[in-house]
Formats: C-alpha cells, structure tokens, sequence
C-alpha cells in the first residue's frame, strides 16, 4: 500500500494538484457519482487509510491527474496491481484494542491543561496575524506614498522649469524601509507563533484520538488555523489582549461571508470607487505594481492551458480541445501560477492576500464569473482568457448582492449583473495572448500539416505552409509531437533549403540580421519564420541579403523554385 500512495502523489504532484484541486475535480467530473467521499475522506484515503478497498477511487484519481489516455491507462495497470499485492498478503495487522478513554483526575487535569496551552497560542496566533495583516497595509500605503510624492515633485519641478530635486526622497525612503522592516518582524513572529500552534494541536488530538484512521468515539475536530483565525481577530480585538481564554469559542464555524479586520461586513459599507474603498485601490495599485504592462500574467495564463493541452503528448494545440475535467482544472492552474509568478501570500479566507487584503480569483473563459455566497462583501480579482480571441483581461471587483443576477445555479452562486460588469476596475483588458501559429492557421491549412505520416515530415509542411508566420516551440511541440521539436526544425532547415525556403531562428544573430535585410518582421528569440527565396536580379532596388556572395530577395509568385547556397544550410 505504501508504493501505491507514493505512486498517486507522484501522479498529483506531476498534475500540479493539491488534495482540494482533485476534490473539485472528482466532483465536477461526477466519475463517481454519489460515492465521493468527503474531501477531509479523501486526505485520509490518500494517506493509505482505507485504501485497498477503493480500486475505483484510484482509477479516478488517476485519470482526473493524466490527460494523456495512453499513459493513465498503462497507470492504471501498475495501480491495479500494486493493489492485487496488497491483497494476496497476509491482513495487514488488527490495530490495538482501544482502552477506555482514562476517567481519572489526573488525566482530566493534564487534558485541559493542553487545552489552555492551545487556546492561549491560539490568541497569540490571532495578535500575530492581525498584526502582520497590519503592518503589511502600512508598508503598502508607505509604497503608494512614496511613489505618489516622488511623482508630484517632479511634475511641480517641470512646471517651474526646473529640473526634479530628491531632497524629501531619502526621509521617504527611510519611511519605507521602517515599514517593510516592521512588515518582516511582524511575519517572522506570525510564523513562530504559527509553529507553536501546530505543535499544541498535537496534544490534546493524540490524548482523545485512537490509532491513525480510527473514528474513535472520543476524537475531537480542532478547528484549523484558515476557517477561523478571522474569528480569533475578531475576539482579541473586542476583548483586548489580557482576555480570559475561557470567553472565547474555539469551535469550528462554517464559512460565512468575507469580513474585514474588526468584523465589519464590507457589503455594509457599499464602497463603489477607489477614492472610497482603500482595500481596493491598494490592491489595484499593488496588482500595477507587479505586473506593469500585463506581459507577466499573459505568459502565466499562456502556461497554464500549454501545460493542460501537454502537446508534446497529445498533438492539442486549441483549449477547446481539452476535456470538461481539464477546462475546470484550467482556472486553478491560472491562479496558482499567478500567485507564484507575482509572489502572492496565501490567504487566511479566501486565495491569496495582495498588499495585506484577502483576495480571491475567479476565472472564466466566457463573459460571466459566478460568486459563491460566503464571497459578498470580498476582494475578487477576475481574469477572463480565450485562446479563440487570443485575448485576456484582468479585473478587480468589490463583491456586492446588488451587483449579482437574481437566479443563482444548485450551488447558490451567481453571476454578475449588467450594472456588475460595469463596477469592475479594470486592470489590463484586452490584451493579446502569446501568439502560436496553430491557432491562426486556416483549418484546412492545418489538417494538411497534421496528415503528415511523421514529425519530420510535418514540421516539413508546416514551414512550407505558414511562411512568414512566427512559429513557437509550443507549435513545434505540437506538430512533431516529441520532445525535440527544436531539432526538427534545424534538420527542416536543410531540407527545405533544396526548395528555396530559409527557414530562420530568432536566437541566432545572423537570422535576425538576415530577417531585418530582407525587411521581414522582427523575430523573437526562440521563435522561427520560414520564406521562400530567389536570385535578386541586377540592379534590383528591393530588400536583399547575401548568401555565399549572392544577392537574394524575397520570392514572387512567378519565380522557380531555386536551391539555396550553402550559408542558408546552417
């Protein structure tokens, strides 16, 4: 059993899922129907408990993680026999009797007192996050500060005809420096105090717990740190930090609408603007901040569906061609690799936390986002993305009921209203994704690429077809379906160099010269462009490039086919 949870967490991790991803994706794929177990189940079946007698729970996880069918097929073999081992062994081992759970004073006494320990850190935790939460949004605002001062002294100085003076700059740079250093000493003790948290939940779950895996009548569930810090914010804050534990409620609560620090409901406050709604127009210069012109969050989101499509594998190129379990596994992997791309903290309630503000993330591929219930009052940042536009954008919203539609789906959740669409602060909109020549081929053009009997010969065709057109290494992935497509395209180079086709590399400095003489468009490095050549006539006034001492121009229509030089080989 031990290699088979080593076998599917090698599978999870490769699929880049967390528990909770494979969760929704279970769910929203219904491969098993009314026999999902619960997600706190399934963490405990992928730790082994149980699981010898879930071959079909296996077989799921295992094609929710691998959209290459061959591959999870030949997975599914290795599973169902590590399963088939498990089984012709002996029984695995009856666990201990359970005893009586002790009875006496001592125990008692010793049991409350882990529970006071806990309560107590607990309270420490809830101070150390408020303060972090705290000095987090001072060192935000010191940022904007900074750069809003910086700016209108330079304007003030070119009105006046003077050049820009940096005199106040230094005291606010010390500023800053006060701020981020008090923002790091804050985080520093959050984590220490997070640490101490984890050790004193420990006690009192190994006094009232039985062996791992047993439901033992006694077991107690302690609440964990994300569903109810905000609660323990909220107590410390109204009873101050002398409070007496025994006042506070250290029971697990249900997720409830998004609150501010203090609990204050921000669907209360019914901000509609930046001027008025600090959170958001921290976070939205946060966001600017991070990513100025879009470029870092177009490539993530290019990334993600590249990674989903795995063409190397497959041949995909298009999101449409991925399954429904893929399509919703593509907005957890935009906002996770959105979060490490930008270097996002996780957050306490909902995805990640931008300049000290919660902030969740929706995604959708279409024109409309749906809102869960407990997100009213909450920070959202929306992307919206399509390959079939090649178009992104990026949004921020202030979750309000006024700006949902009145239906809602089985799930409760809803989505934006006119009036919603029009309240999004947008942050990049409409910006093209990274181009790939497979998307904008015409159809018929591709599926001559695609009949192709091999890579070689596919990567052949593709240069021939789309000339004048960048090619990327993820079409190349695409078309030759291997790992080296890089190499299919040097070996086309000489091969169709037979036929007068140059086929350029945007890394290599002489095709971007001979690319800039031939007045084609510029390459990018690590992109490729094909075009057809021939002999440039005496006292031809056009763009030419010299191949081996021969002048050379771009091909016309009526021009026969000529081999090139040897330059053009290599």
């Amino acid at each position: 059993m031990d290699a088979l949870v080593r076998l599917l967490l090698d599978i999870r991790k490769q699929a880049g899922l967390s528990v909770e991803d494979l969760h929704e994706l279970l769910r929203s794929g219904g491969q098993l129907g009314d026999q999902l177990p619960a997600r706190s189940t399934l963490y405990r079946k992928l730790s082994g408990a149980g699981l010898m007698n879930e071959r079909r729970l296996v077989e799921a996880v295992i094609g929710a993680c691998v959209p290459d069918e061959q591959r999870a097929v030949a997975l599914r073999e290795r599973a169902v026999g590590l399963l088939h081992q498990a089984w012709s062994k002996d029984a695995e081992p009856v666990p201990p009797r359970l005893e009586a759970p002790a009875t006496n004073d001592d125990a008692m006494a010793e049991l409350i007192k882990v529970q006071s320990a806990l309560i107590t850190v607990q309270i420490q935790l809830a101070a150390a996050l408020q303060a972090a939460a705290e000095a987090e949004k001072e060192a935000a605002r010191s940022r904007a500060l900074v750069s809003m001062l910086l700016a209108l002294g330079a304007v003030e100085a070119s009105a006046i005809g003077e050049a820009p003076t940096s005199g106040a700059a230094p005291e606010l740079q010390s500023r800053l420096a006060d701020a981020v250093a008090e923002r790091e000493e804050a985080q520093q003790a959050l984590r220490a105090t997070q640490r101490r948290l984890a050790e004193a939940e420990g006690l009192p779950a190994a006094r009232t717990m039985g062996p791992a895996g047993s439901d033992h009548p006694g077991r107690r569930e302690w609440p964990t740190i994300r569903r109810d810090s905000a609660n323990w914010s909220a107590a410390v804050a109204g009873r101050g930090q002398g409070a007496d534990p025994a006042e506070l409620d250290t029971s697990a609560s249900p997720i409830r609408p998004y609150t501010a620090q203090g609990g204050v409901s921000l669907s209360e406050r019914q901000f509609h603007t930046p001027e008025h709604d600090a959170g958001l127009a921290d976070v939205l210069a946060e966001m600017l901040r991070l990513d100025p012109d879009g470029s870092r969050i177009g490539a993530v989101i290019d990334g993600a569906g590249r990674h989903l499509l795995d063409p190397v594998h497959t041949g995909r190129y298009l999101w449409s061609q991925l399954t429904k379990v893929e399509k919703t596994g593509l907005a957890t992997a935009v906002g996770h690799r959105i979060q490490r791309e930008l270097g996002l903290a996780d957050g306490l309630q909902l995805d990640f936390s931008v300049a000290g503000h919660e902030v969740d993330m929706r995604f959708t591929r279409g024109d409309n986002w749906m809102f869960p219930p407990e997100l009213q009052g909450g920070l959202c940042l929306l992307v919206r993305a399509d390959d079939a536009s090649g178009q992104w954008s990026l949004g921020l919203l202030r979750v309000r009921p006024e700006l949902m539609r009145t239906g809602s789906n089985r799930d409760g959740k809803r989505g934006l209203s006119a009036q919603g669409r029009s309240a999004i602060h947008w942050i990049h909109r409409d910006i093209p994704l990274p181009e790939h020549a497979l998307r904008r081929l015409p159809a018929d053009v591709v599926d001559a690429i695609f009949a192709q009997p091999s890579g070689q010969a596919r990567t052949d065709e593709l240069f021939l077809q789309a000339q004048l057109t960048a090619i990327t290494t993820a079409d190349l992935s695409a078309v030759t379906m291997q790992l080296d497509g890089v190499k299919r395209a040097r070996d086309a180079r000489r091969r169709l160099a037979s036929r007068g086709v140059l086929v350029l590399n945007g890394t290599c400095s002489q095709d971007r010269e001979w690319a800039s003489a031939l007045g084609l468009p510029s390459l990018a490095s690590g992109t490729w462009m094909s075009i057809r050549l021939a002999p440039a006539p005496q006292h031809d006034d056009g763009p030419t490039v010299t191949l081996d001492g021969t002048p050379w121009r771009v091909a016309r229509p009526g021009d026969a086919e000529t081999p090139l030089p040897p330059a053009a080989h290599n």
